[in-house]
């Protein structure tokens, strides 16, 4: 029996998967990442017009993570507690996924450089990002969604792609661990989640 449209699209995603970390991004071609999900490359512009709209869906695979996280609590197989350590459990997921964060700032790197598809992609992305952060927050923190909340959403973003970037680059001014440590307190820590509380109903 033929393998469905969600099959093959999942396998070229796996395929290029393989192919970067063999070949790295520049040395990917569409032929390598065809012949690894078994199709022909005619039957792979069926699924992705381009190599990086191929390696904007890698990276999309593994950076869904505050959607699933808020898919799980809505459908009620996590409670309060557990939405706050799925995303503390996200955040260092995020963090140790060192080639998926190389791929993402490449990615926007050419974004940035003039790929319209790209660029809408991402919009799309980041505007998907704020909403579901600042729903978790809204929740792990017990205030309303509003303007507030998603700004915080917005600023923690911000720092987790600094922060991505900096470990990319090497750059060890604060220990790794102990970021991880602070922000794990933030939302495990009681008092800290009241000063997060008292930011997010500031005006």
């Amino acid at each position: 029996m033929a393998d469905s449209q969600s099959v093959i699209r999942a396998k070229i995603i796996a395929s290029a998967q393989k192919a970067i970390a063999e070949h790295g991004v520049s040395n990917t071609t569409l032929q390598i990442i065809a012949e690894g999900a078994g199709i022909s490359k005619g039957s792979l512009y069926y699924y992705f017009k381009t190599k990086d709209s191929i390696l904007y869906s890698v990276v999309d695979e593994d950076f869904r993570i505050s959607r699933r996280i808020m898919q799980q609590y809505r459908a009620g197989e996590l409670d309060k507690k557990q939405l706050q350590a799925a995303i503390i459990a996200g955040l260092k997921e995020r963090l140790e996924k060192k080639s998926k964060n190389r791929l993402h700032l490449y990615l926007a790197h050419e974004a940035m450089l003039g790929n319209e598809e790209l660029m809408v992609s991402y919009k799309a992305k980041y505007a998907d990002w704020v909403n579901d952060i600042a729903e978790g927050f809204s929740i792990a923190f017990d205030v309303p969604n509003y303007s507030g909340t998603r700004l915080l959403a917005f600023f923690f973003i911000c720092t987790m792609d600094g922060w991505c970037m900096q470990d990319l680059l090497e750059i060890s001014t604060v220990p790794k661990k102990d970021a991880v440590r602070i922000m794990t307190a933030i939302f495990g820590d009681e008092n800290k989640a009241k000063i997060m509380k008292s930011l997010m109903d500031a005006q």
